[in-house]
């Protein structure tokens, strides 16, 4: 893959990435041992505490030892497949409602407890994979290819607007779905909706100031804790108004939810902006306004 010339060789390590990776495996692999303990020999804590214990630390450390390798940070990042770290965790959600409707009532209280332990600590764990490896892929593509403009901004104001109420619509849900399994003495229930407060939470925090920067291998955007390097041609074109810099993502995206959208009116220079952009991108048409200049789009 030519875009991981330049500072990743495949002697390098990274022993941060590693244990990141190692702890993502544990957290996924292990509550399922512990899990198949409970069901096939024992619900006694103490050995449950053991078999989790156990096979978290092997896991860890095996698992941790491979991917450590920069080679491995860099490709993960490169590809968007990273994001499937997310659906293990997800697993033992869809597990328990399995359990609810194919068994009926609800499993054993351990087996419900390590397979929450599972899907909450997995999904965190799954979520510091994907940030750490876009950091390193971002890292590794911009020692070769260093910005050429960077701006920080929020999104437009009308994007800010309809995320708050979006978030805030999802806060309710989360509340009123809480509140439901108190009163139905539904635990699954509660645990579900609890997981609404944190996407929400998460939708609303995009909305804020993000800082981006154009380079020859792609956009970077993101935050000082997470950073990714999106290529040219996952993107179609580009536009800056008065209200706001957009840069559309190729293919469909509904609402637009896929684009890159930020406030112009916070840019100290949106021209320097659009120039940079016009580099790698046409920009958008829109009616009745022609723009003779086409430029080339990199690969």
């Amino acid at each position: 893959m030519t875009e991981l010339a330049g500072t990743a060789s495949a002697d390098d390590t990274d022993g941060f990435f590693g244990l990141v990776v190692g702890l993502y495996a544990a957290a996924v692999a292990a509550p399922a041992v512990a899990i198949g303990v409970a069901l096939a020999w024992t619900t006694d804590p103490g050995a449950l505490f053991v078999a989790l214990l156990g096979s978290l630390t092997l896991v860890a450390g095996v698992v941790g030892r491979v991917g450590r390798r920069e080679t491995v940070a860099v490709r993960l990042g490169a590809t968007r497949w990273v994001w499937a770290a997310v659906v293990p965790p997800l697993g033992y959600l869809a597990s328990l409602l399995a359990w609810d409707a194919l068994l009926g009532g609800s499993p054993p209280g351990s087996v419900a407890g390590l397979a929450l332990v599972g899907a909450l600590a997995g999904l965190a764990a799954g979520i510091g994979l994907v940030t750490a490896s876009h950091n390193r892929h971002a890292k590794a593509l911009l020692a070769d290819s260093p910005p050429i403009v960077a701006f920080s901004a929020r999104a437009p104001e009308r994007d800010r607007t309809l995320g708050k109420w979006a978030a805030g619509s999802m806060l309710v849900v989360s509340a009123a779905g809480f509140v439901a399994g108190i009163l139905l003495h539904a635990d699954l229930l509660q645990s579900l909706f609890q997981i609404l407060f944190p996407i929400a939470a998460g939708f609303y925090g995009s909305l804020n100031e993000r800082e981006l920067r154009v380079s020859s291998a792609g956009l970077v955007t993101g935050s000082p804790v997470h950073k990714r390097l999106v290529p040219w041609k996952t993107f179609e074109s580009y536009d800056v108004t008065d209200e706001a810099i957009v840069v559309r993502r190729a293919g469909w995206s509904a609402w637009g939810l896929r684009d890159v959208r930020r406030d112009a009116t916070e840019v100290e220079d949106a021209e320097a902006v659009a120039s940079a952009l016009g580099e790698f991108l046409p920009r958008h048409e829109r009616p009745g306004r022609c723009d003779p200049v086409r430029a080339t789009r990199y690969g």
